[in-house]
């Protein structure tokens, strides 16, 4: 592969949102450093036009596609505090505005909201936060600019979460769930808000912080779930074929550790089977009941679909194969080099979906009155 085309598929696996549209872009990170732009400005979150999902107010969250189960929820047990992945793909400044429109808005209204964040309408209360992304092209080469700029994300995360706990959680059990910048934030949100503070912890359904280059060394405060009804515990993985290489792009990943970012290096990723909801079983296709394909920007959500493949972890990896027959609706940029980083959530939309209302029931019957 060649160095630009291997720079530009690593940059879109890295921190692309849902099924990605190609463009040639330069991927070059901000020519001005971090300290001498002035960031955006930031966002309220006791305004809604802060949140892209808010309870009581429409949005492409709360769409239910064809053959999926449970329905939409009426009386929500739990609550569901969504972390969105990057939409932000163009490089004049390290952060996007909260509120931006154009492809930037549409990715993240259109796409994650209708296929990733609308997952868990059958069993929660969403919320949602906007807030200033990093751009895509501070992953490519990771630095002090760059760091700088996940720390000006994750501000705003973390005040969003602070608001959301102080204001609209009153005591609820709740569901952390993010995809790749989202998981980047949500690793840390979980070791600086969560892991160390009990009254939250308890509260803790579980956290789905998928698409993050997690190291399985790595502790993050709280324990991996190795079961489908465990809480209290954590979920990862990272969607690629048997023939993905296994080095492909790790040295650029980083993530959250003892107080600052690190270099995942070769280390092995975190990988939990959401087939099974485990590291060791390898799951048959007729196991995943539906999978959501993507049939492009502005177009209705379809159908789940049925025998589009099974799981299996391997390395760090979740390794999947597609059929030829069933890729349509399936396929990317990024899967042409084996990457289905885009499809993380989609391919197992069904799954994760009955997932989280298991684990809501089996919170609520352990919890004390």
């Amino acid at each position: 592969m060649r160095p630009i085309l291997l720079r530009f598929a690593l940059a879109l696996s890295i921190a692309s949102c849902g099924p990605a549209h190609a463009q040639l872009l330069d991927l070059s990170p901000p020519k001005t450093p971090f300290d001498k732009m002035d960031p955006p400005p930031a966002p309220d979150y006791a305004k809604r036009s802060a949140w892209a999902v808010w309870p009581g107010v429409a949005s492409a969250a709360d769409g239910v596609p064809g053959g999926a189960a449970p329905g939409r929820t009426s009386s929500p047990d739990a609550d569901v505090f969504f972390i969105h992945p990057t939409t932000y793909l163009a490089n004049e400044t390290w952060n996007a505005q909260f509120d931006a429109g154009g492809f930037t808005g549409q990715q993240l209204d259109e796409v994650v909201l209708g296929y990733q964040v609308s997952i868990f309408n059958a069993c929660c209360r969403m919320f949602a936060p906007r807030y200033r992304q990093t751009t895509i092209s501070a992953f490519l080469r990771p630095s002090s600019d760059s760091f700088k700029a996940y720390d000006l994300a994750y501000s705003d995360v973390a005040r969003a979460f602070d608001h959301y706990v102080k204001n609209d959680n009153k005591g609820r059990p709740f569901i952390l769930a993010s995809h790749s910048q989202g998981s980047l934030h949500a690793t840390r949100l979980i070791q600086e808000r969560i892991a160390g503070h009990p009254e939250l912890r308890t509260r803790l359904v579980a956290a789905y912080v998928v698409g993050a280059s997690l190291p399985q060394s790595f502790d993050t405060g709280i324990p991996v779930c190795t079961s489908s009804k465990q809480t209290g515990c954590l979920i990862d993985w990272n969607s690629a074929s048997a023939l993905t290489p296994l080095a492909l792009g790790r040295g650029l990943m980083v993530t959250w550790h003892k107080g600052k970012y690190q270099a995942v290096g070769l280390k092995r990723w975190l990988c939990v089977n959401p087939l099974s909801w485990d590291s060791s079983t390898t799951s048959p296709t007729s196991a995943n009941r539906g999978a959501l394909p993507f049939p492009g920007i502005g177009k209705p959500v379809p159908a789940l679909r049925t025998g589009v493949t099974g799981a299996r972890c391997a390395r760090g990896r979740l390794v999947i194969s597609i059929p030829r027959d069933k890729r349509e609706g399936f396929s990317d940029t990024l899967t042409k080099f084996g990457s289905y980083h885009n499809l993380d959530y989609a391919l197992f939309y069904d799954a994760v979906r009955r997932n989280a209302v298991d684990r809501v029931a089996a919170y609520r019957r352990k919890a004390p009155r």
